[in-house]
């Protein structure tokens, strides 16, 4: 084989190198994920309410010899805890602040139940008819019990009755102020609410721990608890009576547990594209109780917050507690590391701003942040590793120079001994010719 024919060879295969590392480099960059949350980024807890280990991003345990780890749960935040001793048995990322979807439902049905009676009546707006997401099916003009709303509230998931339960107080923007104020109250300091339905709105979070704290208030309202294990409800048709006359339809209460595991006792669903499948569990059984909760699930939410409660069935009173539920009223402010307990008051309404806010001013410069907006995962890489995307650039001309150096050496000696002989060719054939 000639010199030139494998410098050739040498070159052509460097170019198919180059080809194909910079295409995977550039595919591993350029294919959109197929599903967002495949782009999220898990904000950074900054509380510990309830117990420092709480604050870890590790699965805590602390389980005595013989008794089995709780079961896998693939979601970004979860936590199983005795709601007799308020003692958190096993938890994940409890503190994370995440999008609730309609579990934040339990904030706006502790907050609004006590203001109201039962059977005061409501007349639908249009803007209960037109909002987003689940709709129980409120109709502008027509009457309904504010037992009617809470039970679509509650059981169906209603973001229309959601929104007229508001109105009844005054409307959203005195709603979310109130809501807010429990929050606090109840030590729930992850919680910013933006509004009654959990709908997805700019800096809206709450957290497991947050959650859990809602969960077991709720279940200690008679009113909320009775309404959370009713299977099917009676909800009015389109009409103004409130008479036996009217039409009814059922809507169904969208707890799965309900029926499939023995002594469920509530507590709330929900899902939105950003959120994920998110839930609140609580059970019974052999006279202790028990709450679960999940948030972002990667897949159905009901199995894993069954297991865990299933788990604790028969852990829950031999594992040892990794931290514990506040009580209402406990903590006045937010604790964990970088935060001036003395600058946060419980009362106050939160300003947070939707980059890097801090909630009543609670969380220092080095804390703060908790609220980023999710970046997508590649973005994140390339700004704390900018160089590792153009490796395979200048690995692959480091390659191509080397190549090029000992390859075309010999090619450009033959083409140098190739150019003496024409010359001493010419030269000899103008002898003959003069």
């Amino acid at each position: 084989m000639s010199s030139s024919h494998r410098v050739l060879r040498i070159v052509s295969a460097v170019t198919a190198v180059t080809a194909l590392t910079l295409g995977a480099a550039g595919t591993a960059q350029a294919v959109p994920t197929k599903d967002k949350k495949d782009d999220f980024v898990l904000p950074q807890a900054v509380s510990w309410v309830g117990g420092e280990a709480l604050i870890s991003t590790k699965t805590l345990t602390d389980l005595p010899d013989g008794v089995k780890a709780p079961p896998k749960v693939k979601a970004a935040a979860w936590l199983v805890a005795d709601l007799d001793s308020r003692e958190i048995l096993a938890a994940k990322n409890v503190h994370v602040p995440l999008r609730p979807a309609s579990t934040l439902k339990l904030f706006t049905s502790l907050t609004i139940e006590p203001q109201l009676e039962p059977d005061q009546v409501y007349t639908g707006r249009e803007e209960d008819e037109a909002i987003e997401g689940t709709r129980v099916g409120i109709v502008k003009g027509s009457k309904y019990t504010v037992d009617d709303l809470f039970h679509g509230l509650l059981m169906a998931s209603g973001n229309d009755t959601a929104n007229a339960l508001s109105n009844l107080i005054g409307g959203q923007a005195a709603a979310v102020t109130q809501i807010q104020a429990e929050a606090n109250a109840l030590g729930a300091f992850d919680t910013v609410v933006r509004n009654t339905s959990g709908l997805d709105a700019k800096g809206q979070v709450s957290s497991a721990y947050d959650l859990a704290l809602a969960g077991t208030a709720a279940l200690q309202n008679e009113t909320l608890a009775k309404i959370m294990v009713t299977p099917s409800y009676a909800f009015p048709n389109k009409g103004k009576s409130l008479g036996a006359k009217r039409k009814h339809y059922q809507i169904q209460n969208h707890n799965r547990l309900l029926g499939y595991l023995p002594g469920v006792m509530g507590v709330k669903n929900g899902y939105t594209t950003k959120a994920g499948s998110t839930n609140v569990a609580a059970a019974a059984h052999q006279g202790h109780h028990y709450i679960a909760v999940v948030l972002r699930s990667d897949g159905p939410v009901f199995t894993p917050s069954g297991d865990l409660l299933k788990w604790a069935f028969t852990y829950g009173q031999k594992a040892n507690p990794v931290g514990r539920l506040v009580e209402p009223g406990e903590l006045s402010a937010m604790t964990g590391p970088g935060i001036d307990v003395s600058a946060a008051q419980a009362t106050d309404s939160p300003d947070t701003d939707a980059v890097d806010g801090t909630v009543n001013g609670a969380v220092d410069g080095a804390a703060s942040g908790r609220l980023k907006a999710a970046l997508p995962a590649a973005n994140a890489v390339g700004a704390t590793q900018p160089m590792t995307r153009f490796w395979p650039l200048v690995l692959t001309l480091a390659l191509l120079l080397v190549a090029t150096a000992f390859g075309l050496r010999p090619v450009l000696a033959n083409s140098r001994r190739s150019r003496a002989r024409k010359v001493r060719r010419r030269q000899r054939d103008s002898r003959h010719l003069y």
